[in-house]
């Protein structure tokens, strides 16, 4: 198996029949917290994903869009963006690309070289509006499915809660507004062990 090309694959011909270890444990995570809250939520395929879907929910996208094909059709992140790198010495790696890097920051984030074992991803947590500007839709997903299992450990322990709530400067009782955070996530033996918030950026 390989990702999709789209100069040369049919999208009709995607083998979608599997799915990452960290998007496994990240599923099996929101739904601990989702019963904790006593808010059940509904799992699907991307490939049994409709646009109804995204007009009438509150959507959780986990996996970035070279994993999540149905991401390509809504709107997504606009200031950390995956992308398939097409010059060396990444070319061909997936990376996020920084689209208003501030002082100091690189254009684009890599995770560690590929024919290493992982020792360091990053993942993005976004929160955007969905079809339905009523709805919205929210992205937790790395360049590697560690990072995405990181995303979803993120949002899902109080205390980073906490400190994103601080990063975003949101007034106690106010209303959560858009927003792209990029995170560095540690790996230790294909296990997620260390994540810092690297970046936030509000959003209309």
């Amino acid at each position: 198996m390989r990702y999709l090309d789209p100069a040369h694959d049919s999208r009709d011909l995607i083998l979608d029949h599997y799915t990452g270890v960290g998007e496994v444990l990240a599923v099996h995570e929101l739904d601990h917290v989702f019963n904790q809250l006593n808010h059940p939520i509904l799992v699907k395929r991307g490939s049994l994903f409709s646009l109804d879907d995204a007009r009438n929910n509150d959507l959780i996208f986990v996996g970035s869009p070279a994993e999540n094909l149905t991401l390509l059709d809504l709107p997504g992140s606009q200031e950390f963006v995956f992308k398939r790198i097409e010059s060396s010495p990444h070319k061909g790696d997936l990376g996020i690309v920084n689209v208003h890097p501030e002082p100091s920051q690189p254009a684009i984030f890599y995770p560690s070289d590929p024919s290493q074992p992982l020792v360091e991803d990053y993942a993005i947590v976004a929160l955007v509006h969905g079809l339905n500007p009523t709805r919205h839709v929210m992205i937790l997903a790395g360049t590697t499915t560690i990072g995405t299992q990181a995303a979803v450990e993120y949002v899902c322990a109080r205390d980073s809660v906490e400190e994103l709530l601080r990063r975003l400067a949101l007034p106690a009782g106010a209303e959560l507004k858009p927003f792209e955070a990029l995170l560095r996530v540690k790996v230790t033996r294909g296990v997620p062990v260390g994540i810092q918030l690297v970046a936030v950026r509000t959003r209309k």
